[in-house]
């Protein structure tokens, strides 16, 4: 009885692919994946006591390359996600990105949404957290046991108060009246 094709070709096959497993993981923790993009609504500022909507953009990355003479393709996918709001807050990690809102719904509340409680100006950041597989010489894709966790760049959220009042004077009346 003839043994099945195989793709990888060492005396000691398994040696090797114990090797070459590890070799995989190296490259995909050190591999250049694109962070996600993060966008705030509103932004660049926001009100105190207001929902202010934080999301995601993160897209899946192919790599290819040759690891110890072998043609190796690696697929990462974001999973999850944290997001850090500037203030202390930190949120996650959770499968969902979040998503954008239309302009006459900013300040609603959203699944990845922040209410800020002081005024200043906040770094707002997440952590994307990339899963991965693998083939080797055009093989099975395999997944491969761990993650790589890639942060964004910080982006610099405004966090205003603002404030009003009822007035009842007549502006033209009384010009030096409160709001006029």
């Amino acid at each position: 009885m003839s043994e099945a094709p195989t793709c990888i070709y060492s005396e000691d096959p398994a040696a090797f692919e114990e090797r070459l497993r590890g070799e995989i993981l190296r490259a995909f923790q050190e591999a250049p994946i694109a962070p996600g993009s993060v966008t705030l609504q509103p932004s660049p500022h926001t009100l105190i006591g207001a929902h202010t909507n934080v999301y995601v953009e993160a897209r899946p990355q192919l790599f290819e390359m040759e690891l110890l003479g072998q043609s190796i393709r690696i697929e990462v996918e974001p999973t999850e996600y944290t997001f850090n709001y500037g203030d202390g807050t930190v949120y996650g990690p959770v499968s969902t990105p979040g998503g954008p809102v239309p302009e006459a719904r900013w300040g609603e509340q959203t699944a990845t949404s922040h209410v800020y409680s002081q005024t200043g100006d906040v770094p707002v950041s997440t952590t994307t957290f990339f899963s991965g597989q693998y083939s080797v010489n055009g093989g099975p894709m395999i997944p491969i046991d761990g993650r790589a966790e890639i942060a964004s760049p910080s982006q610099i959220l405004s966090v205003w108060r603002s404030e009003s009042r009822n007035v009842a004077d007549n502006c033209l009346v009384n010009p030096s009246g409160a709001g006029c």
